[in-house]
């Protein structure tokens, strides 16, 4: 039986990953399974207690069109004067911000994710794109950027055996400074390791697991290609009426270009800082996340709607245990709307904060804008 805090830690290890790639909507499948063992554990009082939360008069936020930024370059777009960095490095990374984007990929790389704020190893930057999840070996391309002073670390391996470096080579010009490839033994696939500062005392890494010919000529053209910057990150919802003492600590953002076309975005607020202990940072936390609404009826799927009450007159699914709450609303006009509270809410929380989710216009048409 899983208590809220280790559900909490379930779903955040399957996002914070600043060395493992991550496989794209691997998030919404552990926070579902999350959701189902905890089911099994509310019993009655759960339900009395889903009874006495409701609030009547609920009604669905409108469908506004916040202010969004403009969609990046083509791809293949090479920045102007291969400025592949940062003025600065980073010292404190803002999880609601966008610092790198993909110019150029391979074929065959249709999964993407952007995560920034809270990693496994620490704060940090994570974009990557890979191949369809499956059983199979990860393949794909993904970029690190460390804060200010922070080294790059090997890279885990599916064996669990520690990497241990190898011969490092020279690489290409990037940012105007010298670049280096890295190697590390227990590799299962041909796999590239490029590093260079994105800006002075700011280390960025580039990996590339078993996609093209060469690897580190993809490496080479992928870095060349990418697009940094400091903008506000687009999101399919604004969020209002988060108590003050919240921080946001970590954005998780992806995307699947393969049909059906699914997205996944959450934002996570801790009571404890971004430059706070990430133990400590994640063990209380409030998610609210947004996904692509699909009518899944095998209850075998991740994704199954399986609703216990209505919201706003949809379709949800709410459930609650010694303070903390689930609320799933499904299809807001074609997105799936998720609250998770470990407590940090008061009573009735998260069915009070679902007004306060602001959705754009025609969620289910909604990108990340990390591709083009």
């Amino acid at each position: 039986m899983l208590d809220e805090r280790q559900i909490g830690d379930l779903m955040l290890t399957e996002i914070e990953s600043a060395e493992r790639p991550s496989v794209v909507l691997d998030v919404e499948r552990a926070m579902a399974t999350a959701r189902r063992q905890h089911r099994l554990a509310q019993g009655a009082g759960a339900a009395l207690l889903a009874v006495a939360l409701t609030v009547g008069g609920l009604t669905v936020p409108d469908l506004l069109t916040p202010d969004r930024p403009p969609a990046p370059a083509p791809f293949g777009t090479v920045p102007a004067g291969g400025q592949t960095g940062l003025p600065v490095a980073l010292t404190t990374v803002d999880p609601e911000r966008v610092y790198v984007r993909f110019g150029w990929l391979p074929d065959g790389l249709p999964n993407l994710q952007y995560q920034a704020g809270l990693l496994l190893s620490g704060s940090g930057v994570y974009l990557s794109a890979s191949t369809a999840p499956g059983g199979g070996q990860w393949k794909g391309v993904a970029i690190t950027l460390y804060p200010k002073g922070v080294q790059p670390s090997a890279p885990q391996r599916d064996s669990g055996e520690a990497a241990r470096p190898g011969e490092t080579t020279p690489g290409p010009q990037l940012n105007g400074r010298a670049s280096s490839f890295a190697s590390y033994s227990g590799a299962e696939q041909p796999e590239a390791i490029l590093r260079w500062r994105y800006a002075p005392d700011g280390w960025a890494q580039l990996r590339v697991v078993g996609v093209g010919a060469d690897v580190r000529s993809t490496a080479t053209r992928v870095a060349r290609a990418l697009r940094f910057a400091d903008d506000p990150i687009p999101m399919p919802a604004t969020v209002a009426g988060v108590p003050a003492a919240l921080q946001v600590i970590a954005v998780d953002v992806q995307e699947s270009l393969e049909e059906p076309k699914v997205w996944y975005a959450s934002t996570t607020w801790s009571p404890k800082p971004i430059t706070g202990d990430p133990g400590q940072q994640r063990a209380r936390t409030m998610t609210v996340s947004i996904s692509r609404y699909r009518n899944i009826t095998d209850p075998a799927d991740n994704e199954y709607v399986d609703p216990n009450t209505t919201v706003g007159g949809h379709p949800a699914r709410f459930g609650g245990q010694n303070g903390s709450e689930s609320l799933t609303v499904y299809d807001v006009n074609g997105a799936n709307v998720t609250i998770d509270d470990s407590a940090l809410l008061p009573t009735g929380g998260t069915r009070a904060l679902f007004p306060r989710v602001t959705l754009v216009a025609e969620p289910a048409n909604w990108h990340t804008h990390l591709h083009r």
